[in-house]
């Protein structure tokens, strides 16, 4: 039999063969503390398949996938033979027996009959013994995490003149605030506002703002939920969060993937979600580059992922990723944490080669490629490293003071970083 198939066939089988005995590929790792998050009695969709952990119970959520891949169609089969209801759950992965490639049901087997290029539906045991490696159940192809804290939502104190709403050099704005705190301190005034006024104001670009200083804010602070009055000098929520904005502005990054000069890959995007978010349990800053040098940056604090393998070639999985962040276009006096762009999360696809948990290269779905598409950077502000290579927040805006003016005890930052990478 083997000599009658085309090359095509017998690459699929060899690969299969692999699969099996070596187990590579088949069951890609996946970090025990992400795969204890699945829900073991459910099974669910994959690209290009489906997984069911039913027939491997007590097991963490392993299981088996039924899919398409290696040009041999399971899952369109296996549906076509009735699913659940005729065939059962899988009881084994894909594995070659007697020339052909078998996966068992509780309810039967589907054979591949290669020359005919379909499969077909047979008793269990007639095709004998499954060899143990095949019984072995699979890791959940799945993945989520979230952060131990959640980012507020605030505004991006826009820095020109162009855009309605509050900006930090306003004058009853948060920094003329704090300039009178100062001065009831007997220090003299420190003409922050002043200084943003002239140093980040960029009258006529619309978008440029402090959306960044505001997600790096989130990260690290704890919200300023109700107005302060210090020294006669009352600072409500936007006052406060805006002081925060302003001062975390000028943060450099503790780790960032992609940067200026190259974007980030979908494999070093997936890989920061599932060691950062997943396993560190710390937020990200996602920023986007739109037309030009236009840029938006959010808070992202949760993320679910899937995969699945594609249908033809081996070692190529098929991603969808949802990632939970939040929005920086909301009053400037809001308190709490509105999503963005909806509270369905936002869908980024793409591919994954290798193993999905150790990926060596990928590519962006084209669904990722426009406005907003997919972030160019990943990163995670240090406020211990801060104005490098430019002064970007006023030299005379005191962190100690804006604690004073917060009512805060507590070391710089509350929420540092502590990055274990």
């Amino acid at each position: 039999m083997m000599a009658a198939m085309s090359k095509t066939a017998v690459r699929l089988i060899v690969s299969l063969l692999v699969l099996v005995v070596g187990l590579s590929g088949a069951a890609p790792s996946v970090l025990a503390s992400q795969a204890a998050q699945t829900v073991e009695s459910d099974d669910f969709e994959i690209p290009n398949g489906h997984f069911f952990p039913q027939a491997a119970p007590g097991q963490k959520g392993a299981g088996y996938r039924v899919a398409n891949e290696l040009g041999i169609p399971f899952w369109d089969a296996y549906q076509d033979a009735g699913g659940v209801g005729t065939l059962g759950y899988p009881v084994t992965r894909r594995y070659v027996q007697q020339g052909s490639v078998v996966q068992l049901f509780q309810g039967g087997a589907l054979r591949w009959l290669t020359s005919e290029g379909r499969a077909d539906v047979i008793p269990s045991n007639q095709m004998g013994q499954p060899p143990a490696p095949s019984k072995v159940a699979e890791p959940p192809p799945r993945s989520s995490g979230d952060a131990e804290r959640y980012p507020w939502s605030g505004w991006w104190w826009p820095a020109n003149d162009l855009v309605g709403g509050p900006r930090l050099f306003d004058a009853n704005g948060p920094l003329a605030k704090y300039d009178r705190y100062v001065e009831t301190l007997g220090r003299g005034n420190p003409d922050t506002t002043r200084w943003e006024r002239t140093e980040i104001r960029f009258a006529s670009i619309q978008w440029a703002g402090h959306c960044n200083g505001a997600a790096a804010a989130a990260l690290l602070e704890p919200e300023p939920q109700e107005s302060r009055t210090v020294n006669g000098i009352t600072f409500g929520v936007a006052d406060l969060k805006g002081l925060l904005t302003s001062y975390h502005f000028a943060n450099a990054a503790a780790w960032a993937v992609g940067g200026e000069d190259v974007d980030a890959s979908p494999a070093d995007f997936h890989q920061a979600l599932t060691n950062w978010l997943g396993e560190q349990r710390k937020g990200a800053v996602f920023t986007f580059r739109l037309a030009g040098d236009e840029v938006w940056s959010y808070s992202a604090y949760k993320y679910e992922t899937v995969f699945g393998p594609d249908p033809l070639e081996p070692d190529v999985w098929h991603v969808r990723t949802v990632v939970w962040l939040v929005d920086n276009e909301v009053p400037a006096n809001f308190v709490g944490a509105r999503p963005w762009p909806s509270a369905e999360g936002k869908l980024f696809e793409y591919t994954l080669h290798g193993d999905p948990a150790q990926p060596t290269g990928g590519e962006w779905s084209r669904a990722n490629q426009g406005r907003f598409g997919r972030p160019y950077m990943v990163w995670y502000p240090d406020p211990a490293r801060r104005n490098i290579g430019r002064q970007l927040a006023s030299p005379a805006l005191d962190y100690s003071l804006i604690k004073q003016i917060l009512g805060r005890t507590d070391d710089l930052p509350v929420f540092a970083p502590r990055v274990g990478r």
